[in-house]
């Protein structure tokens, strides 16, 4: 099975090629605003530099955010695309689970910056070690203010959680402060690695859980800012 992944949703952008369990090859650059120029040259790159064609793909995986508004847009729709044109399966991963799933940790806290105090989080259990059930979600992709994290982590409060992420250091102060027992995750799980997302499409590509395409959208947790200021001057309808 071949499967490409696809994340644009933050300021790094990634590409992957796995094969039946085994990394063909990877691409992690942080490259900020530049997805839609680089994503397509990017794909035609590892696909010549593996010498392997779109054609060949089994399935995709991408991305679904919270994250950068165009950048989503761009990776979910140029899955889309594949999707169409070879009609292969399509899977869509929260970005916090793709960062969750790089990690180690018993309770993984996986966050992006949301601005204004705010983050994206989501928290996650590891599984069993003889279980074959993917990372355990506790708590779901949501905003949160960093000072209400205490509260809302407040059950596992006894347990010691990996944080990884934007945004780590200044949560971590927040947790320490409240007693939680913490650690920090390695720099490299701080952003979604296109080799984990590869690795998780394939496993839910495996299980035949894939998503439609005309109804795959990104999971922005917000509005765009351009949304928020025509509501404020012009009113909701």
């Amino acid at each position: 099975m071949l499967t490409l992944a696809i994340d644009s949703s933050t300021d790094n952008l990634g590409l992957a090629l796995m094969e039946s369990g085994q990394l063909r090859g990877e691409f992690n650059l942080s490259l900020k605003r530049q997805h839609s120029e680089k994503l397509l040259p990017l794909m035609e790159e590892i696909f010549e530099l593996l010498e392997i064609e779109a054609k060949d793909l089994d399935g995709a995986a991408v991305a679904t955010g919270p994250g950068s508004f165009t950048g989503l847009r761009i990776g979910i729709t140029t899955a889309k695309m594949l999707g169409r044109i070879f009609a292969i399966p399509v899977k869509g991963i929260p970005t916090l689970e793709i960062m969750a799933a790089g990690a180690a940790g018993a309770y993984r806290l996986a966050l992006l910056d949301a601005r204004r105090e705010r983050v994206y989080y989501a928290f996650y259990q590891q599984p069993e070690a003889d279980s074959d059930d993917f990372i355990k979600e506790i708590y779901p992709p949501a905003a949160v203010r960093i000072a209400e994290l205490p509260e809302v982590l407040n059950d596992y409060s006894q347990k010691q959680i990996t944080i990884i992420g934007e945004k780590k250091l200044e949560v971590g102060k927040v947790l320490k402060a409240s007693n939680f027992s913490i650690k920090y995750g390695e720099p490299e799980s701080d952003l979604p690695r296109a080799a984990v997302l590869a690795r998780l499409g394939e496993n839910y590509l495996k299980r035949g859980q894939k998503d439609d395409i005309y109804q795959l959208k990104p999971a922005y947790l917000k509005k765009p800012q351009a949304e928020i200021n025509w509501q404020q001057k012009y009113g909701s309808n």
